[in-house]
C-alpha cells in the first residue's frame, strides 16, 4: 500500500480583468483551471465558491481549492504562499493561500501480473 496526498486550500483568488487579458466570462463553482505555485510545475484542480454564485473577471473572492492527487505537489506549501491560476499557457488570475489542509489515504497499485 502506498500513501496519496490530497490539498484542499482556503483561499483568495482574483480574476485579471479581460481588458488586462483575463477571461472574458465569468467563473462558477466546479471551475477546473491549472494551478502554479513556487514551481514550473502546473497542477489541475477545481474551485468552489464562497457564498457566490458566480465571480466576474477583475473580481475578488474566498474559495476553496481541491488540488487533483500528484506526487510531485511541493510539501512545503504554507499559509500566505502565492499562486497562478491559468487556462492553458493563459494566466487569468491569482491566489494567496489562507489555510491548507492535507489528507493522507492508503491506495494499492495495480499491477500487470
Amino acid at each position: 500500500m502506498k500513501l496519496q496526498t490530497t490539498y484542499t486550500i482556503n483561499a483568495i483568488i482574483s480574476l485579471l480583468p479581460t481588458e488586462n487579458g483575463g477571461r472574458k466570462n465569468s467563473i462558477y463553482n466546479n471551475f477546473k483551471p491549472n494551478f502554479s505555485f513556487h514551481t514550473k510545475r502546473i497542477y489541475c484542480g477545481e474551485i468552489k465558491l464562497n457564498n457566490k454564485e458566480e465571480l466576474k473577471p477583475g473580481e475578488s473572492a474566498e474559495v476553496i481549492i481541491r488540488l487533483l492527487p500528484a506526487r510531485t505537489i511541493p510539501k512545503n506549501l504554507t499559509i500566505n504562499d502565492s499562486f497562478i491560476i491559468s487556462e492553458g499557457a493563459k494566466v487569468i488570475g491569482t491566489g494567496v493561500i489562507k489555510e491548507l489542509m492535507k489528507q493522507e489515504k492508503e491506495y494499492q497499485e495495480l499491477v500487470n501480473a
